[in-house]
Order: C-alpha cells, then sequence, then structure tokens
C-alpha cells in the first residue's frame, strides 16, 4: 500500500516538474554561454534609435495628425524609451529588450492593418523578434504584449 502511494507520488511529482507554468507558455527563449554584454551603457545616443510613422486620416483635413512610435536609447543597455503620438496625444513607456548576449537593436515595423506599429528586436541571425502592438482601436491607444521572451544562462565547459 505504502509502495504503491509512494509511486503516485513520485509520478505526480515528475509530472508537475515537467509542466511550464502559465506565464511562461508561448516564450520563446535561447541559451546564452557568454554574458558580456554591459549593463550600462557608456555612450547614450540623444536621437531616436528607431521611428515609425504615418498620418491619421482626418475627415475635415485640418489637422496634421500623425500616429508615432520613437524608440530612444537609455543609459540602461537594454531598456529604451518609448514615445508615442497619436493626433495630439503623447505618451511614454518603457521596452525593456531581454538579454541574449548580442547588443540589442529595436525595430519598429508596420502592422498589418492601419495605426498599427510591431515594436521588436533583431535576433542573433537578424531576425526580427515580434515583441509589442502600438495600435489604435476605437479611437483609442492601445500597447499590447505579442510575445514573451526568457533567456537560461549555462556556462560553458
Amino acid at each position: 500500500m505504502i509502495k504503491t502511494y509512494l509511486t503516485i507520488v513520485v509520478c505526480l511529482f515528475l509530472i508537475a516538474c515537467d509542466q511550464q507554468s502559465g506565464s511562461e507558455k508561448g516564450k520563446t527563449g535561447m541559451a546564452i554561454v557568454n554574458d558580456t554584454i554591459p549593463p550600462m551603457r557608456s555612450d547614450v545616443k540623444t536621437g531616436a534609435v528607431a521611428n515609425y510613422s504615418e498620418p491619421v486620416p482626418d475627415k475635415d483635413k485640418l489637422n496634421n495628425w500623425k500616429f508615432s512610435v520613437d524608440a530612444f536609447e537609455t543609459n540602461q543597455t537594454f531598456k529604451y524609451l518609448l514615445k508615442i503620438q497619436y493626433k495630439e496625444l503623447r505618451v511614454e513607456d518603457t521596452l525593456t529588450v531581454p538579454n541574449f548576449g548580442i547588443e540589442p537593436k529595436v525595430l519598429l515595423n508596420k502592422g498589418s492593418e492601419n495605426l498599427t506599429c510591431i515594436i521588436g528586436f533583431a535576433g542573433k541571425e537578424g531576425e526580427f523578434k515580434e515583441y509589442k502592438k502600438v495600435h489604435v482601436e476605437d479611437g483609442e491607444l492601445k500597447i499590447t504584449n505579442i510575445k514573451g521572451y526568457r533567456r537560461t544562462l549555462s556556462k560553458k565547459q
């Protein structure tokens, strides 16, 4: 009886350890062998490192409205300041790019709908990794996460 009970407990424990938590589902990861990127920047660029802009339709054609997203470096290597504009609304947000052992490069691409910008970064192969979406929905500005990323550290043997 005790042997059966212990077998069931061990099996349940192994199954539970193999499950991903709800916050990790849908995340992709990369293994980092050497973490060589310093956490602080020695030289912070003052201008935008990436920008996206498109005009906002105006039925009266009296305004020069735009939808735009600009990304600026901060003193922290993997943090960026986002300046977002929609019509006369101007907001700021921060973007934290995951440290995959390469210099981060923020990229801003047009989304599939009008007034949509996909915020991402360049992966190790230079590919675009989608991260967040800035869009206008029913006249409201929204920022949503598209994907989550995580990293694992391993030592070189």
